[in-house]
């Protein structure tokens, strides 16, 4: 029988601390199960935990409802003198990058009415498959994606 985290397709070193169903969605909590991380910088290993902060990621919907994962983010130190990153934070990649707001399975979801339908009607198509997307954030996904549409022709 599969895990929580394969039917979430959740990132590997993660695991769930709690969920709970609310009015907004479903927010996952998440924890690193991790006991270092390597600085970006230098690749040196910490075991020096600075701060931690949470951060709310949407992901793909589960059973209509608005999945949110909750990432309990650890800030680490960099002990290597030599390094100018004096403090740094635990990745998401490949899952999120730093700034994103939504996985990139949701991305990749939202991708497809906006390829088939286009905005407006894509935004309706969204909806009725069980998740809100506005017609701009369709289209938004389309052009991120690097695929090139097809040219529009003027017939005169």
């Amino acid at each position: 029988m599969p895990s929580l985290k394969t039917l979430l397709q959740l990132p590997c070193g993660w695991q769930s601390s709690r969920q709970v169903v609310s009015s907004d969605g479903i927010p996952l909590h998440l924890r690193a199960t991790r006991k270092t991380a390597l600085c970006p910088e230098c690749l040196k290993r910490s075991k020096s935990v600075h701060s931690c902060r949470r951060r709310r990621i949407q992901h793909r919907p589960c059973s209509g409802q608005t999945m949110w994962l909750v990432f309990a983010v650890r800030h680490w130190y960099c002990r290597n003198p030599s390094c100018s990153r004096k403090i740094f934070a635990e990745s998401l990649a490949p899952f999120a990058s730093s700034r994103q707001q939504s996985s990139q399975a949701l991305q990749n979801l939202q991708c497809q009415p906006g390829l088939i339908a286009g905005g407006e009607s894509g935004r309706r198509a969204a909806t009725a498959a069980g998740f809100r997307s506005s017609a701009d954030t369709l289209l938004r996904r389309v052009i991120n994606t690097g695929q090139a549409l097809a040219p529009i022709r003027y017939i005169p």
